[in-house]
C-alpha cells in the first residue's frame, strides 16, 4: 500500500461538509470530490499531502468544447449550435490560415438579453478549422482555441464552459478531530466544517455520482434534432442506454426508435419536438486543438446573432 493510500485510510475524511452558505463539499472514496453550490457544481481530485493535510485540485476545463457529425443534408454548408456563449464576450472564426488570421466575429451583440433556445447558425462554407475566443471587457489579450476538423464534420455543437479562473485554483485543509480547517487565500469564504457521513441514498449524492460519470464519458453527445440531450444526468438508467430502444440507421446517420419514429419528423418542429427522442444524432468530441493567448486580432462587431428586448 502506498504512503498516500495509507494516510487516506488513517484519516478517514470521506463524508459531507457544509463549507459555506448554500455550499456543500462531498469527499468520495475514490479520490474524487464535488462541491455543490447554488451556481452549480465544482468537481476535482483530493489527496493527502502529509499526515493531516488534504489537497484539493479542481478539474480544469477548456473555455470551449466542440463536437461534430456528418450531416448530408447540409451539402457544402456547415452549421454550429452555440451553447452557453451568451454568458460572456465570445467570438468565432472559421478557416483560419496564415494569410487570414484572427478576425474574430462576435457571436452575440453587446448588451444581448432575452435569450431563447436554440442558437444555430449555418455558414455557407465547409470547415477546415474553427476558432473560438473569449475575453473580459477590460482584457487586451483573448484566449483563442483553434479546433482542427480532421474528420471533415459539417454539423457541430460548440459549448462555452464558463469556468471562472478561481474555480481552477487548488486549495487545502487541515483535518483534525473529524473537522476540516481550510487554509489559503483563494477561498476565504470557506468555513471550517465537521464531517457528516455520506448519505448514499440522498438525491445530492446520486446526482454527484451521475454527473461525474457523465463528465468521465463525455466524448460523445447524443441529441435529438431540437438539441435536447438523450441520456442526460436527469434520465433514469433505462433511458441512458442508446441501444436499449434505438437502432442505428446508416442512411440517416442516426439512431432510430423503430416503434415510434415517423419518417421525416426530424424536419418538422412542433410543441413535442424538444421532448421527442425517436431520432437521435451522435456528435463526437474534437480533440485536436491548440490554445493560446493573443492580442493580435481584430473584432468583427457585426454579430452572428442579434438579441435585444424591446
Amino acid at each position: 500500500m502506498t504512503k498516500t493510500a495509507s494516510a487516506q485510510n488513517k484519516l478517514n475524511i470521506i463524508g459531507t461538509y457544509d463549507i459555506d452558505s448554500g455550499a456543500q463539499l462531498n469527499i468520495l472514496e475514490n479520490g474524487d470530490y464535488a462541491i455543490l453550490h447554488y451556481g452549480g457544481i465544482q468537481t476535482g481530485k483530493w489527496q493527502i499531502t502529509d499526515s493531516n493535510t488534504v489537497q484539493f485540485t479542481p478539474n480544469k476545463k477548456n473555455a470551449f468544447e466542440l463536437y461534430g457529425r456528418h450531416n448530408k443534408d447540409l451539402k457544402d454548408d456547415s452549421k454550429i449550435f452555440f451553447s452557453g456563449f451568451e454568458d460572456n464576450q465570445t467570438f468565432t472564426q472559421l478557416n483560419s490560415t496564415k494569410n487570414r488570421k484572427y478576425t474574430m466575429q462576435r457571436i452575440f451583440n453587446v448588451g444581448a438579453n432575452c435569450f431563447s433556445f436554440p442558437y444555430v447558425y449555418t455558414f455557407n462554407t465547409s470547415v477546415n478549422n474553427i476558432l473560438f475566443m473569449t475575453k473580459k471587457y477590460d482584457q487586451k489579450k483573448g484566449e483563442i482555441l483553434t479546433f482542427k476538423n480532421s474528420e471533415g464534420y459539417n454539423d457541430f455543437i460548440a459549448i462555452s464552459t464558463n469556468q471562472e479562473k478561481i474555480e481552477t485554483l487548488p486549495f487545502s485543509a487541515l483535518f483534525k478531530d473529524n473537522t476540516l480547517y481550510f487554509k489559503g487565500k483563494y477561498y476565504p469564504s470557506f468555513s471550517d466544517s465537521k464531517k457528516i457521513p455520506l448519505e448514499e441514498d440522498s438525491e445530492e449524492i446520486k446526482f454527484i455520482r451521475k454527473f461525474m460519470e457523465a463528465e468521465a464519458n463525455k466524448d460523445i453527445f447524443y441529441v435529438n434534432p431540437s438539441y435536447n440531450m438523450f441520456g442526460g444526468i436527469e434520465s433514469d438508467k433505462e433511458h441512458q442506454d442508446i441501444h436499449k430502444h434505438h437502432q442505428f440507421n446508416t442512411e440517416k446517420n442516426a439512431f432510430i426508435n423503430t416503434k415510434s419514429y415517423v419518417e421525416g419528423e426530424e424536419y418538422t418542429n412542433n410543441d413535442n419536438s424538444f421532448h421527442n427522442m425517436s431520432i437521435i444524432y451522435t456528435y463526437k468530441i474534437l480533440k485536436d486543438f491548440t490554445l493560446q493567448e493573443s492580442k493580435n486580432y481584430k473584432i468583427e462587431e457585426k454579430s452572428l446573432f442579434q438579441v435585444n428586448c424591446k
